[in-house]
């Protein structure tokens, strides 16, 4: 139970964000209702009343769409499917792979519930959720690159495939109100400080390729996994991300070529990121960093930063 209100919010007439802001789900409704991003273990609650505080009836929401298989983005997916059990999971193939390896349940398990102390360590909720007997993340239905998700009322989601940040990444875009989906496509954004974290743990060119291709969108808002809804120029934010990236790249490549040892850069930029965010561990943020470090070492001469 959250013991401060989090009000859902209406972004536009078909589309309300839900969560937290630094691990927001959103909602989209047309005739049928679809979840994106599965939240996490202690947003689930917050999510499930921010619904009943919309009046929505959850029999009417048909779906959960995740943006990819990230701990972060996936907690709340065997509790949706404890509560409502008609709701289908939406996701790419590579995503439903990925839920087959049982192994990675153990790791998934740690990272949420590192979440759930640091939300309530900051008094966003008021207790750790209950552990399961068991976790499901089976996808009931993949898409890919071309394929709709139609929700009735006009209401069509269009889908991409936008790896880089991880290889299962889908993104979205509904033309009718020029809603993009970028998820963690663009990496880690505050808007408080105008400051990027680039996310390009699988492929530092795949990443880039990613956000060129939801550049040529005509979306008029960029929905992302963390922190806001960017509203307006859509190009201009693409923009900056795409530089962002190619700085931090240049970075790690001329540091490393100085000589400096990779893990004190990666402490460096751990330190950089949790001075943006505590929403995760610093555990994980140094070994994320030293991940970025060894796809730039790949990517030496990489210099394609254009949209």
């Amino acid at each position: 139970m959250s013991s401060m209100k989090h009000e859902p919010i209406r972004e536009t007439s078909k589309f309300y964000q839900l969560g937290t802001p630094a691990f927001p789900a959103y909602l989209s409704v047309g005739e049928i209702g679809m979840i994106i991003e599965g939240g996490t273990g202690p947003t689930f609650q917050i999510i499930v009343n921010q619904i009943k505080d919309l009046d929505i009836d959850p029999e009417k929401i048909g779906y959960i769409f995740l943006t990819h298989t990230h701990a972060d983005h996936i907690g709340g997916v065997p509790r949706f499917r404890r509560l409502w059990p008609h709701i289908k999971v939406i996701a790419s193939q590579p995503a439903a792979e990925i839920f087959k390896k049982k192994e990675w349940i153990h790791d998934f398990i740690l990272n949420d519930t590192g979440i759930a102390q640091l939300m309530k360590a900051k008094e966003e909720i008021d207790k750790l959720p209950p552990a399961l007997k068991d976790y499901s993340f089976d996808v009931d239905k993949t898409v890919r690159e071309g394929d709709k998700i139609e929700l009735g009322n006009g209401l069509v989601w269009d889908v991409y495939e936008t790896p880089g940040h991880s290889p299962c990444h889908l993104s979205l875009f509904e033309e009718a109100e020029g809603t993009l989906v970028v998820g963690d496509a663009t990496g880690f954004y505050v808007p408080e400080k105008d400051a990027f974290w680039p996310n390009y743990f699988v492929s530092l060119g795949v990443y880039c390729d990613s956000m060129r291709k939801l550049a040529a969108l005509p979306a008029k808002r960029a929905v992302l996994s963390h922190n806001c809804v960017i509203e307006g120029d859509v190009a201009a934010f693409l923009k900056k991300a795409m530089k962002a990236t190619e700085l931090y790249h240049k970075e790690l490549i001329e540091r490393l070529r100085k000589g400096e040892d990779p893990k004190s850069i990666a402490m460096d930029k751990a330190r950089y990121v949790n001075s943006l965010t505590d929403i995760q561990p610093f555990r994980i943020m140094y070994d994320l960093s030293k991940v970025m470090i060894n796809r730039s070492k790949e990517s030496e001469g990489y210099d394609s930063f254009g949209l």
